[in-house]
């Protein structure tokens, strides 16, 4: 898993200032971060790579780890705490009892550190029974069920061509959930 930031933050060496938990409007973290970094209040929202399928065709894409959720870095006695509010793409502070959540700096500087270990991409998660679809090569659009793994890149399937089942072995990213 390979852990990013849209900010190139640098942990502030200022002992005053702490990480509080932000709600994002939907599909909104990395406007809000961005946003944020106008207005000079360091945020960040972690984010790893996936793998998807669109129009049959499959893409790496960056997603939040943390859907609808920002860790952001600001004083208590900070005059920004109500730009924050008002920001592009983010809802609310996150409050437990009435108080914003304060969340550990330490965990935090965990998930900004995590970023420089190995890259991950997430591929297909299928299970043994689940239905696919070839998205190419000569059984384009055909219908099929996953197996089991074989190897790291291909995947076996049971298709069902010709009237019957034929085991195959097939590279995962020709694969798609149906």
């Amino acid at each position: 898993m390979e852990i990013t930031d849209t900010n190139s933050l640098e942990p502030s060496n200022i002992s005053s200032q702490e990480w509080f938990l932000a709600a994002t409007k939907p599909n909104q973290e990395f406007r809000a971060v961005e946003n944020l970094k106008n207005q000079n209040i360091h945020a960040f929202c972690p984010k790893l790579k996936v793998e998807k399928v669109s129009n049959r065709k499959k893409r790496v894409i960056e997603e939040a780890i943390f859907k609808g959720y920002i860790f952001i870095q600001i004083s208590s006695n900070d005059p920004c705490w109500h730009k924050v509010r008002s920001t592009r793409g983010i809802r609310d502070w996150i409050r437990f009892s009435g108080n914003v959540a304060k969340i550990p700096t330490k965990l935090v500087l965990e998930l900004i550190n995590a970023k420089e270990s190995k890259e991950t991409v997430i591929l297909n998660n299928m299970n043994e029974g689940d239905s696919v679809r070839i998205l190419t090569g000569p059984f384009e659009g055909l219908e099929g069920i996953f197996q089991k793994n074989d190897g790291d890149v291909r995947a076996i399937i049971l298709l069902n061509f010709l009237g019957k089942s034929n085991r195959i072995s097939i590279e995962q990213s020709q694969l798609s959930h149906e």
